[in-house]
């Protein structure tokens, strides 16, 4: 069976084994090959197999893919023969049926098909391990590509962790304890994921008793070197010492005489960014001392193992960005159900209602509530800040202001009390600001009350532009209790159309970095002079001009607008 050899980079000297008929390359989790370097496309490549022949075919990646320093074009699918090299982005591999792996006596392994099935031998397998005990090449290589397929074939890092070990116990039979540990993320502690312990004895046979755990009455040493694995972790480099308690290359510790560690190797798990996220380390307290060829394995196995636990980490973080990405829908629709499904339909009047949250929840929130004796009350609010906090206390706060406005009957005590409940609560740097009106349908009286929320504005019908509220004006809710809160009334006459809004419409920001609204240029109140039309109608028309205002720019904050007036 083929393989990839990569030609570059800390991984190589890689050997992928192309056991798939369709071996997916790219960016994405469940390629069979993930690469990480920038330009690579989530589907980037892939080999297959055509009649018993490998091919290569790029699949439409954005930066190409290179066969023998040539483009491959995108769909077709390009014979590959032994010796070809592949370039993808950065990365460079080999195509190769016949590899060599280094050995002190420079074995060779062949690769080879055989009707569909691959055969390993090799030239000469007399090489022998460090320690006396016999490890030919071709298991030396089976155990490298049976960690690699163990590593590609899972997303399970605490899974495949102590399959690692074994292997690496069977190719190292001088080692003692294995240990695979890993930075935590967040905290950066020091988590073991596996460990293995092999409890080495003298028997006639010469063989020796693997222990997985520990016996009651011989306990598996678990404890492990701090400054062996800090050493490794800050230079980011294999360390191989065959004296430990001696090696004047290794920091000075108690820990490594009373372990009494005789022989060591730690590689650091490097990902290809070049951070170490753990380290695999093996040691020994027998005369058996580990070899620069056997740290030049281990540190292979790291550099792969570091890559799928990396890839392992990216899909547990998708898995979760899902779910809260789930969540966050699922709070959209409750945020949205506390809004009116509709706008009110009052003979003689036109209502416009607009919410739009900068994030999936937002702060923001409107409400009609029918009062008696032929009346309406029209709140409008904006809770500090934005997300899930601020949504929130709006879900309560909208229940709390529907009873208050229904009991007292007149804007400025329900705000009054309103204030008093959210100063209760006792939440710190959380305030809201709110316009509560009551607007008489029959005689087109609004009597309005403000806590610390921008102006109401009133388009006459003669296109003349009034701010009421503004002498009224309260503090905002929540940022002293017993205040005391007044209300004013405006007579509203045929033609005339009231617009009450956030500050997500006036805060709007355009590709220079200009807000919409300020004292030096009013655009809200000039656009309202100069439109004319129905409420509706004057609604749009602001929205509209605020998206052609900001076109390109993120929204920075929830938007909410009503219009109404007497047509």
């Amino acid at each position: 069976m083929p393989f990839l050899r990569r030609e570059n980079g800390e991984q190589r000297g890689q050997c992928i084994d192309l056991k798939e008929e369709a071996f997916l390359i790219g960016r994405a989790p469940d390629c069979n090959l993930v690469l990480d370097p920038q330009g690579v496309s989530r589907r980037h490549a892939q080999i297959g197999v055509d009649s018993g022949h490998y091919y290569l075919e790029d699949l439409g990646s954005r930066n190409t893919t290179k066969l023998n320093n040539q483009v491959v074009p995108p769909w077709q699918r390009l014979p590959l023969n032994p010796g070809d090299r592949i370039n993808i982005c950065d990365v460079e591999f080999v195509y190769l049926t016949r590899m060599t792996v280094p050995e002190s006596d420079a074995s060779e392994v062949i690769v080879t098909d055989h009707g569909g099935e691959s055969t390993i031998h090799t030239l000469d397998a007399s090489s022998t391990s460090s320690g006396g005990t016999r490890v030919s090449a071709e298991r030396k290589l089976e155990a490298v590509l049976d960690i690699t397929r163990n590593l590609s074939s899972t997303v399970q890092i605490d899974a495949v962790a102590p399959k690692v070990l074994d292997t690496l116990f069977e190719i190292f039979p001088s080692a003692e304890r294995a240990f695979l540990i890993l930075k935590d993320p967040q905290t950066d502690r020091l988590l073991r994921k596996a460990f293995k312990h092999r409890q080495l004895r003298p028997a006639r046979t010469g063989l020796q008793r693997l222990h997985d755990g520990a016996s009651k009455d011989d306990e598996a040493p678990m404890n492990i070197s701090r400054s062996i694995v800090n050493h490794v972790l800050d230079r980011k480099q294999a360390v191989l010492s065959q004296d430990a308690g001696n090696d004047a290359n290794l920091p000075v510790a108690a820990s490594i005489a009373d372990l009494k560690i005789r022989s060591v190797m730690c590689a650091p798990l490097l990902t290809p960014d070049g951070q170490a996220i753990g380290i695999i380390q093996l040691d020994t307290t027998s005369a058996r001392q580990f070899q620069q060829e056997d740290l030049d394995l281990l540190a292979a196995v790291a550099c792969q193992s570091a890559i799928s636990i990396q890839n392992a980490r990216m899909y547990e973080d998708m898995l979760k960005q899902e779910r809260v990405n789930r969540d966050l829908r699922l709070a959209e629709q409750v945020q949205i159900s506390f809004l009116p499904d509709s706008v009110p339909e009052v003979s003689g009047y036109q209502f416009f209602a607009y919410y739009h949250a900068a994030n999936n929840v937002g702060g923001d929130y409107y409400d009609f509530v029918p009062l008696p004796g032929n009346r309406l009350g029209i709140a409008l609010a904006d809770v500090s800040g934005k997300g899930i906090p601020a949504a929130l206390m709006m879900a309560k706060f909208s229940g709390n202001t529907r009873y208050c406005i229904l009991t007292e009957n007149a804007p400025a005590p329900a705000v009054t009390i309103l204030n008093d409940q959210l100063c209760e609560a006792g939440l710190e740097e959380k305030f809201i600001t709110l316009s509560l009106s009551v607007l008489d349908l029959d005689s087109g009286k609004l009597t309005l009350s403000s806590a610390g929320h921008l102006p109401v504005l009133i388009r006459r019908a003669n296109g003349r532009v009034e701010e009421h509220g503004v002498d009224i004006s309260g503090l905002p809710l929540g940022i002293l209790p017993d205040f005391p809160y007044q209300q004013v009334d405006v007579q509203l006459e045929r033609g005339d159309v009231v617009v009450i809004y956030s500050d997500g419409i006036t805060d709007a920001r355009s590709p220079r970095d200009e807000i919409y609204h300020s004292v030096d240029k009013p655009r809200l109140n000039n656009r309202l002079a100069e439109l004319s039309g129905s409420p509706e109608a004057v609604g749009r028309a602001i929205l509209q001009e605020i998206r052609e205002f900001s076109t390109g720019e993120p929204q920075a904050d929830d938007m909410t607008m009503i219009c109404f007036g007497r047509v």
